[in-house]
């Protein structure tokens, strides 16, 4: 990608067991991400943040590829200790997982050196 062309940084945090396949599927799009190993959220999984640099004509293109490849979905997980129920069956909360965020901030200036 041209030094000219990066006017975007678009900061993606994503579920870390999607983002194998997303950065494939964005390498293959031409889009080059910087990745960033992290644990967090609610439910304390991994997390891989892309550090994304695009023109201003691709970002759709670019949410296609995420959207695509890092779809929501709902995961049971037990809620914790409950005082008065058997042991041996926790309450199951829902949960929401995957899916991505992405924050689009603009590049003043970007140069590979």
């Amino acid at each position: 990608m041209g030094e000219a062309a990066v006017n975007r940084l678009a900061i993606t945090i994503v579920d870390g067991s999607q983002s194998r396949k997303l950065i494939q599927a964005l390498g293959a799009k031409g889009f080059q991400a910087t990745t960033l190993d992290a644990v967090g959220g609610f439910l304390h999984d991994s997390l891989v943040t892309l550090l994304v640099g695009t023109a201003d004509e691709r970002l759709q293109e670019f949410f296609a590829v995420v959207r695509k490849y890092c779809p929501r979905r709902t995961r049971f997980m037990p809620m914790g200790v409950e005082m008065g129920m058997a042991p041996g069956y926790p309450m199951m909360i829902e949960a929401h997982v995957g899916g991505a965020s992405v924050f689009v901030v603009p590049v003043e200036h970007f140069a590979q050196l």
